[in-house]
Protein backbone atom coordinates (compact mmCIF):
# COMPACT_ATOMS: atom_id res chain seq x y z
CA UNK A 1 0.00 0.00 0.00
CA UNK A 2 2.86 2.35 0.86
CA UNK A 3 4.50 1.65 -2.53
CA UNK A 4 1.22 2.40 -4.30
CA UNK A 5 0.92 5.73 -2.51
CA UNK A 6 4.54 6.57 -3.38
CA UNK A 7 3.92 5.77 -7.06
CA UNK A 8 0.79 7.91 -7.07
CA UNK A 9 2.65 10.86 -5.55
CA UNK A 10 5.50 10.45 -8.04
CA UNK A 11 3.03 10.41 -10.94
CA UNK A 12 1.29 13.51 -9.57
CA UNK A 13 4.62 15.33 -9.24
CA UNK A 14 5.73 14.43 -12.77
CA UNK A 15 2.42 15.37 -14.37
CA UNK A 16 2.30 18.72 -12.59
CA UNK A 17 5.79 19.58 -13.89
CA UNK A 18 5.15 18.69 -17.52
CA UNK A 19 5.66 21.42 -20.11
CA UNK A 20 2.59 22.76 -21.88
CA UNK A 21 3.34 22.65 -25.64
CA UNK A 22 0.18 24.29 -26.96
CA UNK A 23 2.09 27.17 -28.59
CA UNK A 24 1.07 29.66 -25.89
CA UNK A 25 -2.33 30.15 -27.51
CA UNK A 26 -3.43 32.09 -24.42
CA UNK A 27 -0.59 34.66 -24.42
CA UNK A 28 -1.77 37.82 -26.23
CA UNK A 29 1.82 39.06 -26.30
CA UNK A 30 2.98 36.17 -28.49
CA UNK A 31 3.79 37.47 -31.99
CA UNK A 32 2.33 35.95 -35.15
CA UNK A 33 5.08 33.95 -36.83
CA UNK A 34 4.17 32.26 -40.13
CA UNK A 35 6.99 29.82 -40.82
CA UNK A 36 5.97 27.88 -43.92
CA UNK A 37 3.34 26.72 -46.36
CA UNK A 38 4.09 23.35 -47.98
CA UNK A 39 2.36 20.73 -50.09
CA UNK A 40 2.98 17.03 -49.81
CA UNK A 41 3.23 16.95 -53.64
CA UNK A 42 3.50 20.01 -55.88
CA UNK A 43 2.50 18.16 -59.08
CA UNK A 44 -0.61 15.99 -59.26
CA UNK A 45 -2.88 14.48 -61.87
CA UNK A 46 -6.34 15.89 -62.57
CA UNK A 47 -8.77 14.54 -59.95
CA UNK A 48 -6.02 13.73 -57.40
CA UNK A 49 -5.42 15.29 -53.98
CA UNK A 50 -2.46 16.47 -51.93
CA UNK A 51 -2.08 17.51 -48.30
CA UNK A 52 -1.14 21.15 -47.68
CA UNK A 53 0.21 22.36 -44.32
CA UNK A 54 0.68 25.85 -42.89
CA UNK A 55 3.08 26.18 -39.94
CA UNK A 56 2.50 29.20 -37.72
CA UNK A 57 2.58 30.18 -34.06
CA UNK A 58 0.83 32.97 -32.24
CA UNK A 59 -2.16 33.98 -30.16
CA UNK A 60 -5.54 32.44 -31.10
CA UNK A 61 -4.69 31.59 -34.71
CA UNK A 62 -7.22 31.12 -37.50
CA UNK A 63 -6.53 29.91 -41.05
CA UNK A 64 -8.30 31.01 -44.25
CA UNK A 65 -7.63 29.04 -47.44
CA UNK A 66 -8.35 29.80 -51.10
CA UNK A 67 -7.45 28.30 -54.47
CA UNK A 68 -7.65 29.65 -58.03
CA UNK A 69 -9.07 26.28 -59.14
CA UNK A 70 -10.01 23.06 -57.39
CA UNK A 71 -11.31 22.55 -53.87
CA UNK A 72 -9.94 22.99 -50.36
CA UNK A 73 -11.18 20.21 -48.08
CA UNK A 74 -10.96 20.71 -44.33
CA UNK A 75 -10.05 23.56 -42.02
CA UNK A 76 -7.24 24.57 -39.71
CA UNK A 77 -3.54 24.49 -40.46
CA UNK A 78 -3.71 21.30 -42.58
CA UNK A 79 -6.10 20.78 -45.49
CA UNK A 80 -6.45 18.63 -48.58
CA UNK A 81 -6.30 20.24 -52.01
CA UNK A 82 -8.43 18.39 -54.58
CA UNK A 83 -7.61 19.20 -58.19
CA UNK A 84 -10.62 19.89 -60.37
CA UNK A 85 -10.93 17.36 -63.22
CA UNK A 86 -11.24 20.15 -65.81
CA UNK A 87 -8.65 22.61 -64.51
CA UNK A 88 -5.18 21.54 -65.61
CA UNK A 89 -2.34 24.01 -65.18
CA UNK A 90 -0.59 25.91 -62.42
CA UNK A 91 -3.08 26.53 -59.59
CA UNK A 92 -2.35 28.97 -56.78
CA UNK A 93 -3.24 28.16 -53.16
CA UNK A 94 -3.22 30.94 -50.59
CA UNK A 95 -3.35 30.56 -46.82
CA UNK A 96 -3.86 33.62 -44.64
CA UNK A 97 -3.16 33.20 -40.94
CA UNK A 98 -4.75 35.67 -38.53
CA UNK A 99 -4.20 36.01 -34.80
CA UNK A 100 -6.31 37.29 -31.91
CA UNK A 101 -4.58 40.68 -32.12
CA UNK A 102 -5.89 41.43 -35.65
CA UNK A 103 -2.56 40.67 -37.34
CA UNK A 104 -2.45 38.55 -40.46
CA UNK A 105 0.11 37.12 -42.85
CA UNK A 106 -0.36 35.28 -46.15
CA UNK A 107 1.69 32.79 -48.12
CA UNK A 108 1.13 31.24 -51.55
CA UNK A 109 2.17 28.02 -53.22
CA UNK A 110 1.50 26.57 -56.65
CA UNK A 111 0.26 23.08 -57.44
CA UNK A 112 0.71 21.90 -61.03
CA UNK A 113 -2.25 19.83 -62.23
CA UNK A 114 -1.59 17.63 -65.27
Amino acid sequence: MNNLLSLFLLFLLISSCSKNDDGNQEDPGQPLIYTSLTAERDTIESGETTKVTAIATGYKLSFHWSATAGDILGTGNQVIYAASPCQAGKNKLTCTVSDGNNNSKSKEIFIVVK
